[in-house]
């Protein structure tokens, strides 16, 4: 009889599973950890990039409608990555923080549809059939980039300042100013280093891409703000 006890309640646990797991609640995201998945995200965004940029450079020109199908779908598929990822994410933000994630998630959702767009136009560009318009496809395709500059120059503008902010600890030192972050002096040395490691000199380029744009001016805030959660307050 005990022994018919211990299979029934083994049985019951494999069936319910662990509350904690699977019936509990997501354990809380902190800031840290959104903003390095930012980086992150950025990072394997530029990657595809750059591969595509060094791969059109030593193709033939009849080579550019696969090399760019190749890279808007490894885009598309890293995009919806980062969306279950963003998505499985439960952050305690408020006003004005609380729009965030959604917000991110939107322009990630519109490019997936543009890259989707610009597959679309690209396939037919490298197969040629008859009765198709193929100046009319070639002219959609610069609207389409223009399209996809603007969502670029929106996470640029207004999510990544938000990923820093995120980052600030609201609380007001003796001269009514908000002076550290939440994080302490080690965790704040590691996103630099994470930034450093993984975009290098682009950081310093002149001329940058929205990418390396975003990730510059995310290490830019980080390092104005130099006093952290285990710094003396004033």
């Amino acid at each position: 009889m005990r022994i018919k006890l211990r299979y029934c309640l083994f049985f019951v646990l494999l069936l319910c599973g662990d509350s904690k797991i699977s019936g509990g609640q997501k354990s809380e995201t902190s800031p840290l950890e959104l903003v390095t998945e930012y980086i992150r995200e950025l990072a394997m965004i530029e990657n595809i990039r750059e591969s595509a940029a060094q791969e059109l450079a030593k193709s033939s020109p009849a080579d550019v409608q696969a090399i760019s199908i190749h890279m808007s779908t490894l885009v598309q598929l890293e995009l919806q990555t980062d969306i279950g990822r963003l998505s499985a994410m439960h952050l305690n933000l408020k006003t004005p923080f609380d729009s965030l994630l959604p917000d991110l998630i939107g322009f990630y959702k519109q490019k997936i549809m543009l890259h989707e767009m610009l597959m679309n136009i690209n396939g037919k560009l490298l197969v040629p059939k008859p009765g198709v318009d193929y100046g009319e496809l070639a002219a959609t395709l610069p609207k389409i980039r223009a399209q996809l500059e603007y969502v670029d120059d929106g996470i640029l503008r207004d999510v990544t300042p938000m990923m820093f902010f995120t980052l600030l600890d609201l609380k007001e030192e003796s001269k009514n100013h908000v002076s550290h972050l939440i994080i302490t002096k080690a965790e704040r040395a590691k996103l630099i280093e994470d930034l450093d490691r993984r975009f290098g000199s682009k950081l310093d380029q002149k001329d940058q891409n929205f990418t390396v744009s975003s990730a510059s001016a995310l290490k830019g805030l980080i390092l104005k703000w130099n006093k952290c959660s285990d710094d003396p307050w004033n």
